[in-house]
């Protein structure tokens, strides 16, 4: 297969590629949503006064942090029934669910760890530092987009999945290689949009905590500009 032929078969198929990359955000913004509410309770549960609330939280908090999150993901797709009643009807439960069930475990360690860190800060009014957790949520965010790569392994239409099928359908020697690079392209360009937008707003937020701190200077340490 020549070079122009290549292009063009992963122009033809792009739109198809297109539609399982929005699989791999859709299921990386469920497991941000699962995990940062699961994430945030905990934190509020190790932040508490109780004794045994606390170190429940503390506990539950390193069994999410250190759970193997490819096993989760099969573990999860086979014991979640993918088809059960409900009240007399029949519903289904699809394996993005599952899988976003799975990365979100993750995320709730690394959002329980960050938000009593930023819990922390705001029991002590310092409000700009507390938005620190904003860039830390977007970069983990960011690899959670890259993992939910592994949802192919329980038939998630994602990008790689369908990489795959493209492969199989086209069934060229040597096209794999340049759909897999065109893959890890549209990867790799989505990292470094989201990485700019989450530099400029980590910059924000730390002239922010900066401020404070030099108008203080001024005010206690002599003259104003």
């Amino acid at each position: 297969m020549t070079a122009a032929e290549t292009i063009d078969v992963l122009w033809t198929w792009s739109p198809f590629l297109a539609e399982g990359f929005g699989w791999n955000i859709i299921v990386s913004l469920l497991a941000m949503a699962i995990g940062t509410i699961v994430g945030l309770i905990l934190a509020l549960f190790r932040g508490g006064s109780n004794w045994g609330v606390r170190h429940g939280g503390s506990g539950l908090t390193t069994l999410a942090r250190n759970a193997p999150t490819f096993v989760m993901l099969f573990y999860l797709a086979y014991i979640i029934p993918t088809e059960f009643s409900l009240f007399g009807a029949s519903a289904t439960f699809p394996a993005w669910i599952k899988a976003s069930l799975a990365l979100g475990i993750a995320v709730a360690g690394y959002v329980s760890d960050n938000a009593l860190v930023a819990i922390r800060h705001l029991r002590r009014h310092e409000m700009a530092e507390a938005l620190l957790f904003v860039p830390a949520w977007t970069s983990y965010f960011l690899i959670i987009v890259m993992a939910s790569s592994t949802a192919s392994v329980i038939g998630v239409p994602e990008l790689v999945r369908r990489a795959d099928t493209l492969i199989g359908a086209v069934d060229e020697i040597g096209l794999a290689l340049w759909v897999y690079l065109w893959a890890m392209i549209w990867f790799l360009g989505f990292s470094i949009l989201l990485t700019l937008g989450m530099n400029w707003l980590s910059s924000h937020i730390r002239r922010r905590v900066h401020r404070p701190l030099e108008e203080t200077t001024d005010l206690t340490g002599g003259s104003l500009p």
